[in-house]
């Protein structure tokens, strides 16, 4: 079973089916080899990526322990991008759609199984 999640500031969904990534097998993973970011990924503790073998760019978001956004970029193809100091984890998301995420925002997950 694939595992999704959601994503929720002031109990507004903001990004909903980010695929979530919980193994170490998915982490590596994450985006790459797919034609399309889908609703993107969420990567637990994971404070460095790479875009090696991505086809499309990223919005990516670090998040502390607590959920709170501590910086975001656009991450563009075959290139390495390092967490600041005290990130935990790790949103990607797609680049064409409005994301009300700003650093310092507070964000709330809620992890499911997907039973397809």
């Amino acid at each position: 079973m694939k595992e999704s999640c959601d994503f929720y500031k002031n109990e507004k969904a903001i990004a909903r089916g980010v695929k979530y990534c919980g193994k170490l097998s998915s982490k590596i993973l994450g985006l790459m080899f797919v034609s399309a970011p889908g609703n993107g990924a969420f990567l637990p503790d994971v404070k460095d990526i790479h875009m090696n073998f991505v086809r499309f760019e990223l919005r990516v978001v670090w998040l502390d322990g607590n959920f709170t956004v501590m910086h975001q970029t656009i991450a563009r193809k075959w290139r390495l991008y390092n967490g600041p100091e005290g990130a935990k984890h790790v949103l990607e998301l797609p680049v064409d759609r409005k994301y009300d995420i700003k650093v310092g925002d507070k964000l709330k997950i809620k992890i499911y199984e997907n039973r397809k």
